[in-house]
């Protein structure tokens, strides 16, 4: 808590240009109450922002998907950048144990009891005194955002996966006008209509539930719950998904010049002369060109390339 007080001045946003988190729309405007005359929420004192935080991965560190388990973490953004990622800091607020990845609904219901206890944060909540704080301490919580990659992300939020119609998040565009880049097949997705869909899937029986979801790409979250969630501002992508893996396959296809379909072949062939011990004539694929490297160069690689990025 001491951290905390001691960095309050970093939740006010600045008139610069945006390069942090405190200079987004959520963080300088957001009430909770949808009354433009309250205050912001970060301007009480006491206010504290979470980030939501799910993602799958296998426990026995390969990629069969038989062993997946996931952990739902909230991190505090109220925290100075040089504490914030540290995993001392990382509340872990549950881990789904697996094997197998859950459906959106199972999710939901995991998620139950964590949006409970924010609904009563989001209240008041008072701390015991302390020797750095005689009389105690109120402090009110709320998720400003929730991080994840596409596939968890979709059914954290109950948004349609991206093979739907209403593939966008943020957007009202249709999969059947995907190659318009013009603005006007772009509406961004306002929170009253996101909103009034909610209300039909609670009141909708089972079949008319599926036909909502498919109409309009919304389906129902138990972080609706949370008075003063917005799905249409609160979405973030993790930045391995959003920025690495993206700029990684830019690099590939247009610096390098690396067909997709080539670097498919090339891995494919690689995993299976690693499990027959079997050559290929291709010298692109073929096993005596691929060189073997050690766990220390693999990580001293990943280093030179995030340099590139920065």
């Amino acid at each position: 808590m001491e951290i905390l007080h001691q960095h309050q001045q970093h939740q006010i946003p600045k008139a610069s240009p945006k390069c942090d988190i405190w200079d987004g729309w959520v963080c300088k405007c957001l009430t909770g109450t949808r009354n433009i005359n309250d205050p912001p929420f970060m301007s009480i004192t006491g206010a504290l922002a979470f980030s939501i935080y799910v993602y799958w991965f296998d426990a026995d560190g390969k990629s069969t998907q038989s062993a997946r388990i996931e952990p739902i973490m909230l991190i505090c953004l109220n925290l100075p950048p040089s504490e914030i990622l540290k995993p001392e800091n990382f509340y872990v607020a549950g881990i789904i144990p697996g094997p197998k990845e859950p459906a959106a609904l199972q999710l939901n219901y995991l998620l139950i009891p964590l949006i409970k206890e924010l609904k009563e944060l989001w209240q008041c909540y008072h701390f015991s005194p302390t020797s750095t704080g005689p009389s105690g301490s109120f402090i009110r919580v709320s998720i400003f955002m929730a991080i994840a990659d596409m596939v968890a992300m979709h059914k954290l939020t109950g948004l349609i996966y991206h093979s739907g119609n209403h593939f966008c998040d943020f957007c009202t565009i249709h999969k059947a006008q995907i190659g318009e880049i013009g603005p006007q097949f772009h509406y961004t997705c306002s929170y009253q209509n996101h909103k009034s869909t909610i209300v039909k899937l609670c009141w909708a029986s089972p079949q008319q539930t599926q036909s909502i979801f498919f109409e309009y790409g919304v389906g129902y979250s138990a972080l609706e719950d949370l008075l003063y969630w917005d799905a249409t501002r609160m979405v973030n992508l993790d930045i391995m998904n959003n920025s690495i893996l993206g700029i990684f396959k830019d690099q590939e296809t247009f610096k390098l010049c690396i067909p997709e379909s080539k670097s498919k072949i090339y891995f494919k062939s690689r995993r299976k002369s690693n499990n027959t011990n079997s050559s290929d004539s291709d010298p692109m694929t073929s096993k005596s060109s691929l060189k073997e490297i050690t766990l220390r160069e693999a990580h001293s690689l990943r280093r030179e390339a995030a340099k590139e990025i920065n």
